[in-house]
């Protein structure tokens, strides 16, 4: 462990603990298909986290830990991201939205039924961004 893993903020956390919920997801079916690895990628470099970070949590998801986000808003932003991964190799598998309810609750929601999922589904399949989502749903 680094000096500076010692020092990392709670921000930091949060974006690699959400970043390693979205590694879940993408491995709950088995495999990482090429449009799961893409919005990996997508969302580590959003999260400003190093090549370094994204390929350690890919390797190593069960290594770092959920961390609910603080905010309402920032919840959801995490929800929708962890939808658009379930969706983003066009299939729904019911062991990704087994890890996706496991999550869910572990970020502070009571269950699934507490997220409006086929709202943000329908959003992302119209092409809208996770702005976009937030905005119409929240």
């Amino acid at each position: 462990m680094s000096i500076a893993d010692v020092f990392e903020n709670g921000e930091r956390t949060q974006d690699k603990a959400h970043f390693r919920n979205l590694v879940m997801i993408a491995e709950a079916d088995g495999t990482v298909d090429d449009s799961e690895k893409r919005l990996l990628d997508e969302i580590g470099s959003k999260l400003g986290l190093t090549e370094e970070q994204i390929k350690d949590i890919e390797k190593n998801p069960e290594k770092y830990q959920i961390n609910p986000p603080s905010s309402r808003v920032e919840r959801f932003e995490q929800i929708v991201e962890l939808i658009q991964m379930v969706h983003v190799d066009g299939k729904v598998d019911d062991a990704e939205m087994k890890v996706l309810e496991k999550i869910a609750v572990g970020i502070g929601y009571k269950d699934l039924d507490d997220v409006d999922v086929e709202s943000i589904l329908a959003l992302i399949v119209r092409g809208e961004d996770t702005d976009v989502i937030i905005q119409e749903l929240l």
